[in-house]
């Protein structure tokens, strides 16, 4: 009888094992799909900030200068490793839609400083090569599509328009024909009055 008990709760433990296995199984795939789909559509951009101003206030961090979150702030409170102070990918020039990539009307960049008291920000807007990952590993080429001296004295808001023609490029063409509107900048003060909220491409 104690073979039978036995038995059963291993059949028993079988049939949970192979069910938990399916059921895990099938959603590593279905988010897996979901997070492949969204990245044809917008992929994941780089962020850097070359001033690691971070160790000085966790608080400021190369995420904030592009998350949409006007409650987050970076401030520049060390000097910069590199020519310049921060490195953003903004978005894709393109979305995919149908089958083919759309160009996105995208009219210009918002720079949301933190004050009037803001001191000048020197930025270069960049169009980006979009590389295709699967097939190249190399640093993207990068064209300047302007630069400009932003001066938030009379407004924390600065705006850069945009005007870019471009064309629908058929999926299969990825990257040709696509680019990532990029920015850099760069502060020539340290201290918490050189502080960016946010940098925002609108349509």
């Amino acid at each position: 009888m104690d073979f039978f008990k036995l038995n059963a709760v291993s059949k028993t433990w079988a049939a949970v094992f192979v069910a938990g296995l399916v059921f895990s199984n099938y959603y590593l795939y279905s988010t897996t799909n979901s997070k492949l789909e969204s990245y044809k559509s917008e992929p994941p951009f780089l962020r850097f900030d070359f001033t690691d101003s971070y160790l000085v206030d966790r608080s400021s961090q190369a995420p904030y200068l592009a998350d949409g979150n006007l409650d987050t702030e970076w401030r520049k409170l060390r000097p910069s490793s590199m020519k310049v102070d921060f490195d953003l990918e903004l978005r894709l020039s393109h979305r995919l839609k149908s089958g083919s990539y759309v160009p996105t009307n995208w009219k210009g960049l918002k720079v949301i400083a933190c004050s009037k008291n803001t001191p000048p920000l020197s930025l270069k807007v960049l169009e980006r090569e979009a590389i295709n990952v699967d097939k190249e590993s190399r640093l993207p080429d990068d064209t300047e599509y302007s630069s400009i001296l932003l001066d938030f004295s009379g407004s924390e808001t600065a705006i850069v328009y945009l005007k870019k023609d471009a064309g629908s490029v058929p999926q299969k063409d990825y990257p040709n024909g696509i680019w990532i509107w990029a920015v850099q900048g760069i502060f020539q003060n340290i201290g918490p009055d050189s502080c960016i909220k946010d940098i925002q491409l609108f349509e």
